[in-house]
């Protein structure tokens, strides 16, 4: 059961308009028993390799390192508040 109104439908179609092919989702730790279920649906839905950072996220200045040695192409990071009001990320 998902506690959280998540909306993949935004990730999913951010995935396909940045054409990513490696995604990291970062997820707070109340979210990170669904990473396993998020990871699922975005690689079904868009074909993206999905990673799933496990380490800290305590908001937007927490961004992981050594993105670009992995070939992320596009992290998406989830957390409690919106960070942009104005799209909603």
């Amino acid at each position: 059961m998902t506690l959280y109104h998540l909306d993949l439908e935004k990730a999913i179609t951010a995935i396909k308009e940045k054409k990513a092919k490696t995604v990291c989702i970062q997820l707070p730790e109340g979210m990170k028993p669904q990473a396993e279920e998020i990871k699922q649906e975005l690689a079904d839905k868009t074909n993206a390799r999905i990673l799933i950072w496990l380490g800290s996220n305590f908001g937007a200045c927490d961004i992981p390192l050594g993105l670009q040695r992995m070939g992320v192409d596009l992290l998406i990071s989830w957390g409690h508040n919106r960070f942009n009001k104005k799209d909603g990320w």
